[in-house]
């Protein structure tokens, strides 16, 4: 079961790990983007940047998505992590069904417009983030579990008056 389903550019790192693993008490992440799939050296440290016993799974969007479809066990409490708010928009194409997105980082770099300290965005990531919302999915802002989430289109109408 896909406990939680977070954009974050950074993918695995000690948010991830150390906060929301514990929290939820996952079993396993799920790392979907195609960059990653192809990059045996990044694959490869993110595999061994987990606790042992914590199962990763890294993937193209289109592979992680065939996994879903045929289904993970329920006992088994999955993290799926995406890099960016289109590979999202990708995966529900592909048949993800899921209900809320948090969102944990999109940090800032050139060309991109800063909104909050942890969202950073374009227009492809406003443009997929819209389309996600307009799905009826819930998309919240939370770094850390401690964190109260913050509802991503309120933050757009106060910071972008969309």
């Amino acid at each position: 079961m896909v406990i939680l389903a977070r954009i974050d550019d950074r993918l695995i790192h000690g948010q991830v790990v150390e906060g929301w693993v514990n929290f939820l008490k996952a079993t396993c992440i799920m790392v979907a983007d195609d960059k990653i799939a192809a990059n045996p050296l990044q694959r490869s440290i993110m595999e061994i940047s987990v606790p042992p016993g914590l199962k990763v799974v890294i993937g193209t969007v289109k592979e992680i998505c065939a996994k879903l479809r045929e289904g993970i066990p329920e006992e088994e409490r999955t993290i799926l992590l995406f890099s960016n708010p289109d590979d999202v928009l990708r995966s529900l194409k592909e048949g993800l069904s899921c209900s809320r997105v948090n969102v944990g980082g999109l940090h800032f770099v050139p060309g991109k417009r800063k909104i909050m300290d942890v969202l950073a965005v374009d227009e492809t990531d406003l443009a997929a983030l819209k389309e996600i919302m307009d799905r009826g999915i819930k998309v919240e802002i939370q770094t850390v579990p401690s964190e109260k989430p913050q509802p991503l289109d309120r933050v757009f109408r106060l910071c972008l008056g969309t």
